[in-house]
């Protein structure tokens, strides 16, 4: 029985401008969460005695990092080198040079031998030596389209008649690699890249270097024990059925407000005569909270803000307030006051949207060319305010007084 982490995603240096530097330490608070997620990771890779640690690609956010994200990088992932679990880092889009070439941000590792480290940068099977038994991972690392074409061959072509070229490419590239696997070895394929059933997220706009779409029946191969993604940051397993397991662990921290209600972690698995099994394991990245707000209607703009505001769990998470207001309510909201009250959170936004006169709703019963009588085109407004509705009553009742003192003179200010 061989036992596995297998996380992707890192990502460390991102959302930057989401956190606030931490005067303890001189980093950015958000550089902070995401190493916690990653130690917390490797954590339990020691903790779990695992025989290989599987890394799935996109260390950072480019390929050249600035150095104290590089060693904030290597001091978490030193430790499983120091606790002699073998270690396999593929190369994702973001890890690559500009010139989609090897593994810029990941190649010193091969270059200082990293005792135990593995930098898959092409498409090759690594047969990796456990404390357990052998591991066999095919690595597919970002594939574009040099990775396996020559210039000559895609001169002139579409960009679409590119991608069934690289298709028809892969297909072959990677049986050669299955036929050469030894079915007595658990054996896992290593990949980096977008599955045609996969649901993405933030990836989609970070995305470094054109790819393409893999797919899923290229990798639902029998030979293959599980097969470990990376690339897309919502966790997902694309074939339910397990046979094999096909599964994106997602990222290891919410890069920003898209990835707001997706559950952060990383798999643990186990493969025990060619039957796997494996689990999805939380982790505690930071909340995004979004907050949004109609106050048009609004009587008291400002108490609207603060009750809705009160009803979510700020505290500590990365918020924004987003509301809608007319331009003559803006001097009912103190915004010191909603200042004050989000101050709780670890940073907001406040996103105000004034909406302007052509916007609003209009009632057809109060349209040009229309004729009611006063009380009538009172209640037709009301019936369409569902914010005044408790005091709709009192509102009619006073109407009604006021028209029947015909003698008396009304000033509205």
């Amino acid at each position: 029985m061989v036992k596995v982490l297998h996380f992707s995603d890192i990502h460390l240096g991102s959302g930057l401008s989401h956190g606030k530097v931490n005067p303890k330490t001189g980093f950015n608070t958000r550089l902070e969460d995401f190493i916690k997620c990653l130690s917390l990771s490797i954590d339990n890779a020691i903790r779990e005695q695992v025989d290989i640690v599987l890394f799935g690609g996109d260390a950072f956010p480019n390929s050249t990092p600035p150095p104290y994200i590089q060693e904030a990088f290597a001091t978490q992932f030193r430790r499983l080198a120091n606790a002699n679990i073998p270690t396999v880092l593929l190369v994702g889009n973001h890890d690559q040079h500009s010139q989609v070439n090897g593994g810029a941000s990941l190649s010193i590792y091969r270059t200082l031998e990293v005792p135990g480290f593995i930098v898959a940068d092409s498409l090759k099977t690594h047969k990796v030596l456990t404390k357990n038994n052998y591991v066999q991972v095919v690595a597919l690392p970002w594939l574009t389209r040099s990775s396996l074409l020559t210039k000559t061959k895609t001169e002139g072509l579409s960009l679409e008649q590119i991608d069934n070229l690289l298709l028809e490419a892969l297909g072959p590239a990677l049986e050669s690699e299955i036929r050469k696997l030894n079915p007595s070895y658990p054996t896992i394929l290593l990949a980096h890249l977008m599955v045609d059933r996969a649901r993405f997220g933030t990836e989609k706009f970070l995305a470094v270097g054109r790819g393409f779409t893999i797919p899923i029946s290229l990798l639902m191969r029998s030979e293959f024990d599980y097969v470990a993604l990376g690339h897309v940051h919502k966790h997902q397993n694309l074939n339910p059925q397990n046979n094999p397991p096909i599964v994106y662990p997602g990222s290891i921290e919410r890069v920003d407000f898209s990835e707001e209600k997706e559950e952060k972690g990383y798999v643990l698995l186990t493969i025990d005569k060619k039957q796997t099994s494996w689990n999805f394991c939380s982790l505690p990245a930071r909340s995004f909270i979004t907050i949004k707000v109609d106050v048009s209607q609004s009587i008291d703009p400002q108490k609207t803000l603060i009750d809705n505001i009160k009803k979510k769990p700020i505290a500590e998470a990365i918020v924004r307030l987003n509301y809608q207001i007319r331009s003559e309510q803006l001097e009912l909201v103190n915004v010191s006051s909603i200042h004050k009250i989000l101050a709780s959170s670890h940073s907001y936004t406040i996103c105000p949207e004034i909406i302007n006169e052509i916007s609003r709703v209009r009632l057809p019963e109060l349209g040009f060319g229309k004729s009611l009588d006063p009380i009538e085109a009172l209640k037709t407004y009301l019936d369409n305010r569902n914010d005044i509705k408790d005091i709709t009553n009192d509102m009619l009742e006073t109407a009604y007084s006021l028209l029947n003192e015909k003698d008396e003179i009304i000033e509205l200010e």
